[in-house]
């Protein structure tokens, strides 16, 4: 039997790491105004790019990484206002302008929602 050469992992990165490594978005988001509120404070509008699975906001909130915080936003041409819970998962300060903000992501949202949110990025998307 030939003997192995003992050799760096080739396998390239683990499973889950190449997304930690790029952009993690799942689809491509949309702009759109979102309210947000942490507890029973009043809620306050941001402007933020919205995915099926959660917000980017353009600017840093003033939130803890971590904090639940109720969202709603009403998505164009829709009448009905979307209210969902989220968590802060990360607040990007620094770095290139595009790459700052805060990104939540939903932990409460009906399927009703989800489908309309999903009708409104694939109605929305623009081919590359």
């Amino acid at each position: 039997m030939p003997d192995r050469r003992k050799s760096n992992d080739r396998r390239g990165p683990r499973r889950g790491e190449e997304r930690r490594l790029g952009d993690r978005r799942e689809s491509h988001r949309l702009p759109i105004d979102v309210e947000v509120r942490q507890g029973n404070a009043p809620f306050s509008s941001h402007q933020g790019n919205i995915g099926i699975g959660g917000v980017f906001f353009k600017t840093p909130l003033d939130l803890p990484t971590g904090a639940l915080v109720q969202l709603r936003f009403t998505l164009p041409d829709s009448n009905e206002a979307i209210q969902a819970k989220g968590e802060v998962v990360d607040i990007t300060a620094v770095g290139r302008p595009e790459d700052r903000g805060t990104r939540v992501r939903f932990i409460d949202l009906d399927i009703k929602n989800e489908l309309a949110i999903a009708r409104f990025l694939d109605d929305h998307a623009t081919s590359k």
